[in-house]
């Protein structure tokens, strides 16, 4: 691609470099238009005899061309792309599901001259019936990229799994809330803890089969954890269950019970007091105060994952803590 200055007549097939406006500074046409026959017309009857323009050469790929091949090469069962002009593509996602970004092929793409590609946080929940379902978009920063610089850029979008997934949720995975707390407070926890837990699974195709409360006893967790467990895909304990360390009754329940690699704590403010434990074939999640709310919290961070089937250990609960600090602003609105 190469700049020049030419008389109107002759920069039909260029592209218009920057904006033109007449003797009454009004704009006659915008930067980027390619020139036609009808245009250099105009641009005479206003007086304006030369034009700066960009002149595309045979190893050049127009703007909206490049825009439309990489978006194409993102473009999955769960993706959409919407084209618009300036060499800009943005990605929707078309089913629910928790968006997928792979930062250091972001990183490396985002390195190539010319190419700007925007995308919202790793993990977030995205799709039609949440919050948004805007989940990235490209632009391509000059009217034309060279071909090889293209394939270059082409070669990582087109890799699988991609820079940008969205991995739907599966509607009607089960999950069964336990109580614990003493016998007094059972109803109480049942209005704080069931309607968001039911809002929150909602929200991402799941149900809650069941719910029940057990004295917070170290035996009746047992029990009750390890038959509740038998029928759902997850289970979610929660009440008078603050745990502080490994040594919580919750968890030397959960332990009884057949649990292994127990964790407790999580650098997400609202949301430290989290734990997790896995029964055989069923992740736990032992939740925190904040959970009885619909504010954003680590539970919005975790519930996700753990619905498709996702193994949380200590290493994935401690890379939260980058944006783990949900501020006020970042939690004004509800979750779902």
């Amino acid at each position: 691609m190469r700049f020049e200055e030419l008389i109107v007549s002759d920069a039909v097939g260029a592209i218009l470099l920057r904006n033109v406006a007449d003797a009454d500074g009004k704009r006659v046409l915008k930067k980027g238009v390619l020139l036609t026959a009808d245009h250099a017309a105009g641009l005479a009857e206003a007086g304006i005899s030369t034009v700066e323009v960009a002149i595309l050469e045979e190893d050049d790929v127009h703007e909206d061309e490049a825009a439309r091949l990489l978006a194409e090469a993102m473009q999955t069962g769960e993706l959409e792309l919407a084209l618009s002009a300036g060499g800009r593509v943005n990605l929707r996602a078309i089913a629910d599901g928790l968006l997928e970004v792979n930062g250091d092929r972001l990183f490396e793409f985002n390195m190539l001259p010319g190419f700007e590609l925007a995308t919202r946080r790793h993990h977030l929940v995205v799709g039609p019936n949440q919050v948004t379902d805007n989940v990235a978009s490209l632009k391509i920063v000059p009217y034309a990229i060279r071909r090889r610089t293209l394939g270059r850029a082409l070669a990582l979008a087109s890799v699988r799994p991609g820079i940008i997934e969205v991995r739907a949720f599966q509607p009607g995975r089960r999950a069964a809330l336990l109580l614990v707390g003493e016998r007094a407070v059972h109803d109480t926890l049942r209005e704080s803890f069931e309607p968001p837990t039911r809002t929150r699974l909602e929200g991402l195709g799941a149900v809650l089969a069941s719910v029940e409360a057990v004295e917070h006893e170290e035996q009746a967790i047992a029990g009750a954890a390890a038959r509740l467990a038998e029928g759902v895909d997850l289970l979610i304990i929660a009440g008078q269950t603050s745990v502080m360390d490994e040594e919580d009754r919750t968890l030397h329940g959960l332990r009884r019970a057949g649990a292994e690699a127990t964790l407790s704590g999580a650098p997400v403010e609202p949301g430290n007091l989290l734990a997790l434990a896995h029964l055989p074939g069923t992740p736990v999640l032992i939740a925190p105060g904040c959970a009885r709310g619909l504010r954003r919290n680590v539970m919005d961070l975790v519930l996700p994952r753990l619905l498709l089937g996702d193994r949380l250990d200590r290493r994935e609960i401690a890379a939260m803590g980058l944006g783990g600090f949900l501020t006020a602003a970042e939690r004004a609105g509800d979750a779902m």
